[in-house]
């Protein structure tokens, strides 16, 4: 018996016929069964319907076959119910001659292929062969999308099962580029007010690094939950990647493992950090004010031998802490904004992701953890800028402007008015002051750009430190040369002016000033 038909699937594939001729209805028997086939027969779409509902279920059917013209219900009729109720099965229909009104309204509601009477062995083994192979690949496809949906529920239920001491402090963005993605947050509490956040990042865009995230998630967890130090988690994870690596069975890139994580004792004034391969993590402290912690190591299988000493990161007067993979900071140079205004709308607007103008192009993670547990995260500031500028960049004075301005407004939309000119003015003059003063125009000194926003105060504030020597002088009398004929200071004197609040600190290299803002809406 030929076996062509069937030899693609895993068992013998399993036809209904319907069609009340008994010449028809003999032959196509006759014919699929020489082909490989089980068949159910039957003359009407009601007793089609009745099979299907007591004796043979669709999910145990490879494909149904009938002809248009049936007593009672029509063909077309009977395949539109079978493809509600299961969109994967193939269905065809067998017509007269030159119906081709038929034929139009088949293939409309999703029947796979049509029959033209009369019917040769070779054509309908053709036809049901395609079809069968149809099934058979749409099942699968359902399958798998069972299959990512359940490992996607899992890798969700992961990243979300937060302690019940932290669900008040730590806000969570989680976008992956795929049903499962390679980014992964875990959170383990050690009990006594010590807790461990770990973020992660599988190197690789596809399916696949979702699946290894999965299998290093579990490592992870299974390691913290034996009271392991954190340190054995790091050592176990770049063994398991190493030897996967070295056995050639998956490329080593798509298994370097990024990760950085914060170990929160019981202690107030400090927290334990380590970084390996990922974004530098970053704090914001009670005045507004970023600070960047860059102490970055090879990512995890790419070294034999692993550094895990941690780095200690003092916390006294901090009130944020940040984590973001670098899928958030691709986007936001794809989006031309600074990456902290694309970290603020996701952590605060639960459909920001869906208003932006194009798709990321690889998994986002970014959390938010409030240190101080009596505040909420509105009392505090949070950054929406930081930039660093090489004096020589005073050049380009009016590409940075705009670029401040496209950030500002992505934040702030209309909340600043007409006084958003005045924002702008006010960040120019003093950006220009530090990159020609402080930085001397040379492309080895920087200056820091830095702008924070606390809701709670309705207030923005602007930080622009340099690397100058400073001057020994009095605000006021400096501010006071204005009036001169000379308009020495001019720029100080337009901040001090448009700003709500206006500081020179650390001998005139730091210059920072306020600027009240709308509510938010």
């Amino acid at each position: 018996m030929p076996t062509d038909m069937v030899d693609f699937l895993p068992q013998k594939p399993v036809v209904l016929i319907v069609e009340d001729d008994p010449h028809g209805k003999s032959f196509m028997e006759s014919s699929l069964l020489h082909s490989g086939c089980s068949v159910h027969s039957v003359w009407t779409a009601e007793e089609a319907i009745e099979v299907i509902r007591d004796t043979c279920p669709l999910e145990q059917l490879s494909a149904v076959i009938t002809d248009y013209r049936l007593p009672g219900i029509s063909g077309i009729e009977l395949l539109k119910w079978v493809r509600s109720r299961d969109a994967t099965i193939s269905t065809v229909i067998i017509t007269g001659q030159g119906e081709k009104s038929i034929v139009e309204k088949s293939l409309a509601v999703g029947v796979f292929d049509y029959l033209e009477k009369p019917v040769t062995h070779q054509v309908l083994k053709k036809v049901m062969t395609g079809a069968i192979r149809k099934t058979s690949e749409q099942r699968k496809i359902e399958a798998d999308k069972e299959g990512l949906l359940a490992l996607e529920n899992l890798d969700q239920q992961m990243n979300i099962a937060v302690p019940a001491g932290l669900g008040q402090r730590l806000s969570i963005f989680y976008k992956p580029l795929h049903e499962v993605g390679g980014d992964f947050l875990l959170t383990h509490d050690y009990g006594n007010g010590r807790y461990v956040l770990v973020v992660g990042d599988i190197s690789g865009h596809d399916i696949r690094s979702g699946f290894v995230s999965t299998y290093f998630q579990g490592l992870f967890k299974g390691s913290l939950e034996s009271s392991a130090a954190i340190e054995n988690a790091f050592r176990l994870s770049n063994k398991s990647l190493k030897s996967r690596s070295k056995s050639g069975g998956v490329d080593q890139d798509l298994i370097s493992l990024s990760v950085s994580a914060i170990d929160f004792g019981p202690h107030d004034d400090y927290v334990m950090h380590w970084n390996f391969g990922l974004t530098p993590c970053c704090t914001i402290d009670k005045k507004g004010r970023i600070h960047t912690y860059d102490r970055r190591r090879w990512p995890l299988g790419w070294m034999d031998e692993l550094e895990t000493d941690p780095l200690s990161i003092l916390i006294s007067d901090k009130t944020l802490l940040y984590i973001y993979t670098d899928g958030l900071s691709e986007l936001a140079d794809f989006l031309n904004l600074n990456y902290f205004s694309l970290l603020y709308r996701f952590l605060r607007k639960f459909n920001a992701f869906q208003d932006l103008p194009v798709k990321a192009k690889d998994d986002i993670l970014a959390i938010r953890f409030l240190l101080i547990g009596q505040m909420t995260v509105d009392q505090t500031f949070e950054p929406i800028l930081s930039e660093h500028y090489a004096g020589v960049e005073i050049d380009h004075i009016d590409h940075l402007q705009s670029n401040w301005r496209r950030s500002l407004s992505f934040v702030l939309g209309d909340r600043l008015g007409d006084r958003l000119y005045d924002l702008l003015i006010c960040i120019r003059e003093g950006m220009i002051n530090a990159l020609t003063h402080g930085c001397e125009s040379s492309p080895d000194k920087f200056a820091h750009l830095q702008i924070s926003i606390n809701e709670d105060l309705n207030l923005l504030r602007v930080f622009i430190d340099d690397p100058g020597k400073g001057h020994n002088f009095k605000l006021e009398n400096r501010v006071s040369e204005i009036a001169r004929e000379t308009g020495k200071n001019l720029g100080l004197g337009i901040v001090q002016h448009l700003s709500d609040n206006f500081t020179i600190d650390n001998q005139g290299t730091s210059l920072v000033f306020d600027f009240k803002i709308t509510p938010e809406k």
